[in-house]
């Protein structure tokens, strides 16, 4: 099969990772390039062609010096077919040497720098940037619409839906109690302050954690007795997980154009599970939330009122719906294709 050379900065363990590189790895020898401490939660290393992990810590100088030098090598030991590149910094990295692969590098963005920044200076590069890719894929129409208008018309929606899932478990948690997900990305701009104010109001609430912990207020979090932390998890063991939770949480901090355009899996994640979200208004997703019934829409990601928050969530936990119709439909069995399409 012709090469693929992926370029990202995770351990394989990430949830839309994974999904691409089972997908791409049927039809490409994918020779995989990230960063991880060890390859423990590597789940994509058995679909690899090849497998590097540069060991350390993506923000550090000497792990990225490694990086480098390993991709040096990667680039110039295989003719690839095609180069993934995920988000906009390796890009900038990487620039000379994959302007040279232009006609076949698709740059994948799902957490842009661009949205992240308002630092003027860090904007204007990314014409610059977005010029390189022959292909740009983003998660949904909300991010297509952000991406300059220039480059809308290589751009390819490939939207970030789980994979159909059947084995949903009953409700753990009795009428009068609160099992919350917490996964993902656990911050203080994710939602660490909230849970930690509700397992403090009442110890009817417990929350399962699982994914990647970022600050030590979400540590400490972790270490309450009313929360389990659950470590890193395939996306078919979450979703078992999620099936048995009350809610699933799903907020983000409304601090830049990132988290205010951010594009959950979790929304997904709670339609094949069956579970609701938590959500906070100010994300613009929140209305189709609302709209489909999907969830619990908090009118600010800054609670006034816990104890009222705690009385809704009891109250509604069971009357959201989630129809046959939409379980069907946002599946990443449905999209997959349009990802081998950019590579094509």
């Amino acid at each position: 099969m012709p090469y693929l050379l992926y370029l990202c900065i995770n351990d394989g363990s990430d949830t839309r990772i994974n999904k691409e590189i089972k997908t791409l790895s049927k039809h490409f020898d994918v020779v995989y390039l990230g960063i991880g401490r060890d390859e423990s939660q590597s789940f994509v290393k058995p679909l690899c062609h090849e497998f590097h992990l540069v060991r350390g810590h993506h923000k550090s100088i000497g792990t990225l010096v490694r990086y480098v030098g390993m991709f040096l090598k990667l680039y110039f030991t295989h003719a690839y077919d095609s180069i993934h590149v995920i988000n906009e910094q390796l890009l900038v990295i990487f620039y000379p040497l994959l302007w040279w692969s232009r006609g076949r590098l698709v740059a994948d963005i799902f957490d842009s720098i661009f949205l992240r920044s308002s630092s003027a200076l860090v904007r204007s590069l990314q014409s610059w940037v977005y010029s390189l890719p022959s292909a740009i894929i983003v998660t949904d129409d909300n991010r297509l619409q952000l991406v300059p208008e220039g480059f809308r018309k290589k751009t390819v929606v490939v939207e970030n839906y789980p994979y159909a899932f059947t084995d949903v478990q009953p409700k753990t948690a009795s009428d009068d109690e609160l099992l919350i997900l917490y996964s993902g990305s656990l911050g203080v701009t994710r939602g660490t302050q909230l849970l930690n104010d509700l397992v403090t109001l009442s110890p009817k609430v417990r929350v399962w954690a699982i994914g990647w912990v970022y600050d030590e207020p979400t540590r400490q979090l972790c270490q309450h007795p009313q929360v389990a932390f659950l470590g890193v998890k395939t996306q078919q063991e979450t979703m078992r997980l999620a099936s048995a939770c009350d809610y699933i949480l799903s907020v983000y901090e409304p601090i830049n154009d990132n988290n205010l355009n951010a594009s959950p899996n979790k929304i997904y994640d709670a339609v094949q599970a069956q579970t609701p979200v938590i959500i906070n208004a100010e994300i613009k997703v929140a209305s189709f939330v609302e709209k489909e019934n999907l969830g619990y829409v908090t009118d600010s990601y800054y609670i006034t009122d816990t104890q009222k928050l705690l009385e809704a969530l009891v109250a509604q936990k069971k009357t959201f719906v989630f129809d046959q119709n939409l379980s069907q439909r946002y599946t990443w069995e449905a999209v997959e294709g349009k990802l081998l399409g950019v590579h094509r």
